[in-house]
């Protein structure tokens, strides 16, 4: 009799254990599935981390290069296309990189920036290009000794000498009130820049 029941027992006890077993095996693929690494994401992480940590260390170095990068890049389409107006950041960003980097930065931003670009562009530059950016450098000195001054501020009252200084070359060629409407868009240009990203330049610096 106790020999049967060890039987019985056997027939209900061993197939139960073997069935959880045989399920806890068939999950195992599944659970790998679960922690399987996504390592195009690991690596984008990685990537963007390094990046962040470059930008902190050499904030300024890559500002400097991204300045002449977007400038070129719009100058020299703007004529090669032969657009009327300048629309480049190139005054905006001579206040900037003179107010965190120095003049003398501001010099070769432009000669890199404009110069560069322009004649790439296939446009010789002529006394005229020259005498303008004679004004600019004289708005930039001004910027130099108003270290106070606020960025927006000081950007207003630049591109005002400038565009005052550009009616006396223009004045030239044509009469006082064509080139005050001459210079109008330009200065329009700058006066906008300044309005719109004096503040997101505070924040970078």
């Amino acid at each position: 009799m106790y020999h049967d029941m060890n039987q019985i027992w056997s027939l209900i006890i061993v197939p139960s254990l073997y069935r959880k077993r045989f399920k806890h095996r068939k999950k195992q693929p599944e659970i790998k599935k679960k922690i399987k690494i996504d390592y195009k994401k690991v690596i984008f992480i990685i990537v963007l981390i390094f990046l962040m940590i470059f930008f902190k260390q050499f904030r300024k170095a890559v500002l400097y290069v991204f300045f002449i990068l977007i400038t070129g890049y719009i100058t020299y389409y703007s004529k090669l296309y032969h657009l009327p107006i300048d629309v480049s950041p190139l005054f905006f960003l001579e206040i900037v990189i003179t107010r965190y980097y120095g003049i003398k930065y501001t010099l070769l931003f432009i000669l890199i920036a404009y110069f560069g670009p322009k004649m790439l562009a296939g446009h010789a530059a002529n006394w005229m290009s020259y005498a303008f950016i004679a004004v600019s450098i004289i708005a930039n000195i001004v910027a130099v000794y108003l270290p106070n001054m606020g960025i927006q501020t000081l950007g207003y009252l630049t591109s005002v000498i400038q565009y005052i200084g550009g009616i006396f070359i223009t004045m030239t060629m044509k009469p006082f009130y064509f080139a005050a409407a001459d210079g109008i868009a330009n200065v329009t240009n700058n006066l906008l820049y300044f309005l719109i990203f004096s503040e997101f330049i505070v924040l970078l610096f």
